[in-house]
């Protein structure tokens, strides 16, 4: 287990990405809510489930790319983490208030 997630900041992160990719999603097909990444946008507009696919692939690639470079630089891994997971509530609770 100390290989998948070799630090805390790691699977709070990798948890961050996977709660907001099922809300938005859910929110999405309910039509509450309009994706406010323009990158994201294209893909949800097209379906929910392109658009999961695509954000578990990047939160996929993340996870392999920290976990590995961790065995070479743990602290590195989770400060980034850590700092990581604060930008992305940061800006998620950015857009969300900016869209209200």
């Amino acid at each position: 287990m100390k290989s998948l997630f070799p630090t805390k900041s790691l699977a709070v992160l990798l948890l961050i990405g996977v709660l907001d990719l099922v809300s938005t999603a859910v929110l999405h097909a309910k039509g509450l809510i309009v994706e406010m990444n323009p990158i994201m946008r294209f893909f949800i507009q097209q379906s929910e489930w392109l658009f999961a696919f695509v954000k578990g692939l990047t939160i996929g690639a993340a996870w392999v790319t920290l976990a590995w470079y961790a065995k070479q630089n743990k602290e590195f891994v989770a400060k980034a983490c850590a700092l990581g997971s604060y930008a992305y509530v940061t800006l998620w609770l950015g857009w969300f208030f900016a869209a209200r």
